[in-house]
């Protein structure tokens, strides 16, 4: 076979592939909804009817209405909804599985709640998988607790937030605030706020500057 007919196969293949079979990416388990075009002079492989996208290790399931991949670089997707082992649930217009840096990063319409905030919402929220660090970023504002900062930055493992100022935050007979250029450390036990305080120690803020935009 003439080596332009080969590679017109291969693109028809690439095309024509379709199929609900899980196929492996990075980290993830891809389940396709429809056909799968892959496009051999870019690399991307388009799912345009969506699909899901588990990380078993992360503790995450993605679901889209479109798709597009790129092996060993990233998995773009529109019109997203993520799920978290913890019981978080995020939706957005724009999700980036970023396979080498290990970063799940949602932008347009992003809404987030879990156990301990309710309908967040923010420009920008990214997850790194490896940390379990969420820094949301741009605008950040959630129902419960009352909340209205710049940027928050969550660590799962210690149940704790840092509140960037301008900050207001409220729940329940607590309402306290933070002027542009200060910190609030926000403890949680259980679904609500435990203690609240602007005293961030050199530790904890070393344990969060990597996640600060």
């Amino acid at each position: 076979m003439k080596s332009s007919t080969f590679f017109r196969a291969l693109l028809l293949g690439g095309l024509l592939t379709a199929g609900a079979v899980a196929v492996p990416f990075g980290a993830l388990n891809v389940t396709p909804r429809g056909p799968q075009n892959l496009n051999l002079e870019t690399g991307v492989t388009e799912l345009p009817q969506g699909g899901t996208a588990t990380d078993s290790k992360a503790g995450l399931t993605l679901s889209a209405a479109r798709m597009q991949l790129k092996a060993g670089e990233q998995l773009s997707a529109q019109n997203a909804t993520l799920k978290f082992r913890g019981g978080g649930t995020l939706s957005a217009a724009q999700v980036t599985y970023n396979v080498k840096a290990q970063t799940v990063t949602a932008t347009g319409s992003v809404r987030y709640s879990d156990a301990r905030f309710r309908n967040l919402t923010a420009g920008t929220v990214r997850m790194s998988l490896g940390s379990g660090f969420i820094t949301a970023t741009g605008g950040v504002k959630a129902e419960n607790p009352a909340l209205s900062a710049p940027t928050v930055v969550f660590d799962p493992h210690t149940v704790q937030a840092l509140v960037m100022g301008p900050a207001q935050l409220s729940q329940g007979t607590l309402k306290t605030g933070m002027t542009p250029g200060g910190k609030l450390l926000v403890l949680f036990s259980g679904p609500r706020i435990s203690r609240v305080t602007s005293k961030v120690d050199a530790g904890t803020l070393a344990r969060f500057t990597p996640y600060l935009p």
